[in-house]
């Protein structure tokens, strides 16, 4: 044998970004590109990501248990009895930023990260068929460029903030995320806008007592408020979303999802009649408001609270009511108690003058401040001078345009979270680098059924901006492809089967096969009654009669993207 000869090229992968996407594509490249050279490059010194350290009293809006990822899971289903003060069933302030440390030293990955670099561009060389990466060092005042076999970009839906121009002086992210950001602005006139989870959760902690702000909220359209905790069972309402609810067709649940709310907002005591709070967790079916201080209220306040309940989700409609879903424990007290007060959008540029809520009447409110919370743009254009957007990937993580190029992370969950989602794409993407699987010859197509889809369901959101998902629906799509959905055939157990459908919906259950997640699914508790089971039993011949006449209506357009 020649002792010079050439030893085999080995491949290399970057991925940009260390946060819980970034993690959880190392790990699950770790395990599938046992002989690739893999690169994490992250920007800041630290890998927990945004929501690692996040502000005083931060509390998840979605459970440990669902959030977790399937490959480290540490935490159960279980409910703590203390009717949800403590919210221990969520990750509280610098809980997820330590999970994610445990996950990182548990399986090595900080050996792989190289922190304080910044990608300043990512550039696809055709001659030589890699990609160029030019980096920074916070050490170093010159660029380098590194030369990889394959991208995936990591830097998540929050890496920048939408900005307006506008008269009023505007706080940023940058500002309220200060140590005790929040705690400066006092005594002033503050208008948040925008309706999602962000939104909401800013003013909220403007609107605190001791600030004495005068607090307003300006909505576009009605909003979907549910609190962390079920108001009539008791328990997480992750807990409550199962793959039995979740098999009918989203139109249709979506449809009677809304009018199910409105009634439980009109009929509060009746529905705690017919769906009483669970028993086995001991929780009480009203828990107390818990993020940033308890209310006492009356009866006009609960009646105001009702009010606005009812009026913010009635006003969402159909799309809207599915398209912005947030939770907060203690909004809507603040809106009955005037700590905060809905109004509309901006009435001119000056955002001095408002429109009421839904009218056409205005009102002055001449706000020292305001804070725009209205979404966030996309920084995978400017990392390439616009070679490739979000909307070239298909399902969201895969281009069609250039090899080797993938997303993970910027899923949008309507319902659901980002790293479990990430998960989920982390191993699709990994399966098709190693080859396990490959992209169907019909992707664009499929990928141009989609954007049609999601363009009809989601006609008022920036589909070239982000790409929304229900989570599981979306995941077991990615699941299907990768031959781990779970399946009745599959599984060989018809009591164990049943189970996944009752029992919390949970990452978990794709990798079933799993000693530690079989462990981790095969005894979850079931939160839904048995009321509700049976009306969505009696539902699926409905489901599948609308399933079979939408295949029939679909022959000739070949797509497995719609529904």
């Amino acid at each position: 044998m020649n002792s010079l000869q050439a030893t085999p090229h080995r491949k290399r992968l970057a991925i940009v970004g260390a946060g819980s996407s970034g993690l959880i594509m190392l790990y699950r490249a770790k395990l599938e590109l046992k002989d690739w050279e893999i690169t994490v490059f992250e920007r800041s010194n630290t890998i927990v990501g945004c929501w690692g350290k996040p502000y005083p009293g931060f509390v998840s809006t979605s459970t440990k248990f669902t959030t977790q990822f399937a490959c480290f899971p540490i935490f159960d289903a279980t409910v703590v009895r203390d009717h949800g003060v403590s919210r221990s069933e969520f990750f509280r302030e610098g809980e997820y930023g330590e999970y994610l440390e445990s996950f990182a030293n548990e399986f090595g990955l900080r050996e792989h990260v190289r922190f304080c670099t910044a990608v300043q561009s990512v550039r696809w060389d055709p001659s030589a068929n890699r990609w160029n990466l030019q980096i920074a060092e916070d050490q170093s005042n010159e660029s380098l460029t590194e030369s990889f076999d394959a991208i995936v970009l990591c830097t998540g839906l929050a890496a920048q903030p939408k900005e307006v121009s506008l008269e009023i002086p505007c706080l940023s992210l940058a500002q309220l995320n200060q140590p005790d950001g929040f705690g400066k602005i006092r005594d002033s006139r503050i208008v948040v806008m925008g309706g999602g989870e962000s939104a909401v959760d800013h003013a909220c902690r403007l609107a605190r007592r001791d600030l004495n702000n005068t607090v307003f909220l300006s909505l576009q359209s009605g909003i979907r408020v549910s609190p962390r905790y079920h108001p009539i069972r008791g328990v997480p309402s992750d807990f409550l979303r199962n793959r039995l609810m979740l098999s009918i067709n989203e139109h249709m649940r979506n449809w009677i999802g809304q009018r199910f709310v409105e009634l439980r907002i009109l009929y509060e005591e009746r529905f705690r009649q017919l769906f009483p709070a669970s028993k086995t967790t001991g929780t009480s079916s009203q828990p107390t408001s818990g993020t940033t201080e308890f209310i006492d209220g009356d009866a006009n306040d609960v009646a105001l609270r009702k009010r606005w309940a009812y009026r913010l989700t009635k006003s969402a409609k159909d799309e809207l009511f599915n398209m912005f879903h947030n939770k907060s424990d203690d909004f809507l007290e603040l809106v009955s108690a005037g700590r905060i007060q809905i109004i509309g959008m901006p009435a001119d540029a000056t955002a001095r003058e408002f429109y009421e809520f839904q009218s056409e009447e205005r009102r002055q409110v001449a706000p020292d401040w305001v804070v725009p919370s209205i979404g966030y743009r996309s920084t995978i254009e400017s990392l390439s001078d616009g070679q490739f957007r979000l909307a070239d990937f298909y399902l969201g993580c895969v281009s069609l345009r250039f090899p080797n190029l993938f997303l993970v992370g910027f899923a949008r969950p309507i319902i659901g979270n980002i790293p479990s989602i990430s998960e989920i794409q982390a191993t699709f993407v990994s399966k098709l680098l190693h080859q396990n699987i490959r992209v169907p010859v019909d992707a664009k197509h499929a990928h141009d059924m989609d954007r049609k889809r999601l363009q009809s369901r989601f006609a008022k959101l920036n589909l070239d901006a982000i790409y929304p998902v229900e989570m599981f629906p979306y995941c077991d799509l990615l699941a299907k492809r990768m031959g781990i959905y779970p399946t009745l055939r599959s599984m060989r157990s018809f009591g164990d089967w049943l189970r996944l459908q009752l029992s919390p919906a949970t990452t978990l259950q794709y990798f079933w096969r799993d000693s530690q997640c079989k462990a981790a699914v095969k005894g979850l508790p079931i939160y839904m009654p048995s009321l509700l089971i049976l009306l969505l039993l009696l539902l699926k011949p409905i489901d599948w009669m609308l399933r079979g006449w939408w295949h029939l209506f679909r022959r000739g357009g070949k797509t497995d993207l719609i529904p």
